[in-house]
């Protein structure tokens, strides 16, 4: 496979993003690599008298992970000085503060254990009718704001088709509301 930016190499270094559920691939040669800022280190690398085996190089991968890691979780709640390795121990905060200096590590845990960050509640099937509707009344103005966040983007993008068809369905949706 030829690097992606020269087409001239054989690509060596393969990156892969991945965020906001979507997947990026770069293959690159070992100079445009270098010019892109990835650095290269190789961990098994072969010498011509002896191979190292992966008993002798995992100790060396797992306590450079753990080292950069315990560096993250050592970082301390500015107010009353709750480290992030204590709330996950615990599962407790110490203070409000420390949902504001630990709120990107806090909503990165919650969409791994919970598949989101938001909070939907659940109406217990013995609720009264006007609860559940208040529940979907809230749902349907959270799907708006939504919309029309979308909605604001795509106009600032530029992209008028997807903002014809995002208007479309806010007005959709509030006709819906006032027949209901």
């Amino acid at each position: 496979m030829l690097c992606e930016l020269c087409n001239k190499s054989e690509a060596v270094v393969h990156l892969v993003d991945v965020s906001n559920n979507s997947r990026a691939e770069k293959h690159l040669c070992k100079d445009c690599a270098a010019s892109q800022g990835a650095t290269i280190k190789s961990h098994m690398q072969k010498s011509s008298s002896s191979t190292k085996d992966a008993s002798d190089v995992l100790p060396e991968i797992f306590q450079n992970l753990s080292a950069t890691s315990g560096a993250a979780e050592a970082e301390a709640c500015g107010q009353c000085g709750t480290t992030y390795r204590q709330f996950r121990s615990s599962g407790k905060f110490g203070c409000p503060e420390c949902y504001v200096d630990f709120n990107v590590k806090v909503s990165d845990l919650l969409e791994k254990i919970h598949s989101r960050c938001e909070h939907t509640g659940k109406v217990p099937s013995t609720a009264s009718d006007d609860i559940a509707q208040q529940k979907e009344l809230q749902t349907q103005q959270k799907q708006l704001q939504s919309l029309y966040a979308d909605l604001d983007k795509a106009v600032n993008d530029e992209d008028y088709e997807l903002a014809a068809e995002l208007r479309d369905e806010i007005q959709r949706m509030q006709e819906g509301a006032a027949e209901a």
